[in-house]
């Protein structure tokens, strides 16, 4: 009975000790089976992509001052408030000016007074009293001619009878003496007449001339200062000359202005732009209008799709690089001034070529190669590479589509490997 239980116990401890051995087989076994994520090989398109970072900002940027100093009376904005273009942003006290304006407006009626008594003055010298001049000395000069032609003849008569010896040497003395006096007196109506057509009567047109031009000069020079201090008083209302937002205001009503500030400051927000600066490697790549890609991720997990606006064509001599300008369609104002962004340009595209990930491919030495699974084996199977953009890779040769790729759990993999394709 001892033996039967002994022989008994020895069999147990074989059965487990079999058992045991058997389940470590079947356990290694399924170690050896790695798990993969597959996707099936496809075409599609791929790019160099090129990333560059800049800042934000507006389509337009405009500070406005006052053009007249002053005290603010009213301010009508605030920051963030949206103006139009035309709308008064603040207003200055305008008392001293409308004071101004009429003490001018009364003094242009003095000169306006001061103008009438000159054309009057201008006019008499023109007028009668010069025509009255010139007829009394044209008169005078006239009366002296004839007594001149009366006493000529009567002389060159007497002078015939003394040659014939009927009238004395006395009688044609006199007559000669007459005819001299007549000469004079007619010599000097002429000289006053002359001297009055070409001289006197010129100053006298020309003074009154004189006095009408400083008369007309003073008045039109008040009108002047008038018009300009209209001018002053329409500045006092300062408006806004753009449409756009209010971003920085610096008065309150009471305070003093003057054109060192600048109380608003109004920014255009509906397109925004980025300044990036490029590299030589690209320049020649871009061109303007080409569309781009544009990532700030304060404003949104989304891509915003900008537009080479310009390009710079020469390089920074201290960065030797080269600026580009973004534009950004912001209707929405998602993007503020002063954000970061990454504009992204997609260059050396290759449309229509077997496109991978470009984690599936594994380096050993120069050779490249991805495994793909056929049934539950793996497959090593070696590539060439075009394009190379980090993320993505092109494949030339070694894959077609519809093959199976393993795209997580490569690392693992052996040629001939079995494993076992899992949900990614």
């Amino acid at each position: 009975m001892r033996i039967k239980n002994i022989i008994s116990v020895i069999l147990l401890l074989t059965l487990l000790i079999t058992g045991c051995n058997n389940t470590g087989n079947d356990s290694e076994t399924e170690d050896n089976i790695v798990p993969v994520n597959i996707q099936k090989v496809s075409k599609g398109q791929i790019s160099n992509t090129y990333t560059y970072g800049g800042k934000i900002n507006p389509k337009q940027q405009i500070t406005i001052s006052s053009k007249v100093a002053g005290k603010v009376k009213e301010v009508y904005f605030d920051i963030g408030d949206y103006v139009k273009e035309g709308d008064v942003l603040f207003k200055l006290d305008e008392t001293d000016l409308q004071n101004n304006i009429k003490a001018l407006e009364a003094q242009l009626k003095s000169a306006q007074a001061t103008v009438n008594m000159g054309q009057v003055g201008l006019s008499s010298a023109k007028g009668s009293q010069y025509q009255q001049q010139k007829s009394q000395l044209e008169t005078a000069l006239k009366t002296a001619e004839i007594r001149l032609e009366d006493a000529k003849k009567a002389y060159e008569d007497m002078k015939v009878l003394y040659d014939i010896g009927s009238v004395s040497k006395q009688q044609l003395d006199q007559l000669e003496s007459t005819y001299q006096t007549a000469l004079l007196a007619y010599e000097s109506a002429k000289d006053n007449y002359d001297l009055f057509m070409s001289n006197l009567s010129k100053e006298s047109v020309q003074l009154a001339q004189s006095q009408l031009t400083q008369a007309v000069a003073a008045k039109e020079s008040l009108e002047i200062q008038i018009a300009n201090a209209k001018e002053t008083l329409k500045d006092t209302a300062v408006k806004s000359p753009i449409d756009g937002v209010v971003s920085s205001r610096m008065i309150d009503a009471g305070e003093m202005v003057g054109g060192a500030i600048a109380p608003f400051t109004i920014i255009q927000m509906d397109k925004v732009f980025v300044d990036v600066n490029v590299s030589e490697q690209i320049i020649n790549k871009i061109e303007k209008n080409q569309k781009v890609d544009v990532y700030v991720a304060s404003a949104s997990s989304n891509k915003f799709v900008g537009r080479i606006a310009a390009i710079s064509p020469a390089a920074d001599e201290r960065t030797f690089t080269y600026l580009v300008k973004i534009e950004i369609d912001n209707k929405d104002s998602l993007l503020k001034p002063g954000m970061f962004a990454q504009v992204e340009f997609e260059l050396d595209t290759a449309q229509n070529v077997i496109v991978i990930p470009r984690e599936t491919v594994l380096t050993e030495g120069d050779i490249n190669y991805v495994y793909i699974v056929e049934e539950d084996t793996a497959k090593r199977i070696e590539v060439k590479l075009g394009l190379d953009n980090g993320k993505e890779a092109e494949i030339t040769e070694g894959l077609k589509e519809g093959m199976n790729i393993v795209i997580k759990g490569q690392e693992y993999l052996v040629d001939g490997g079995k494993v076992k394709v899992v949900d990614n």
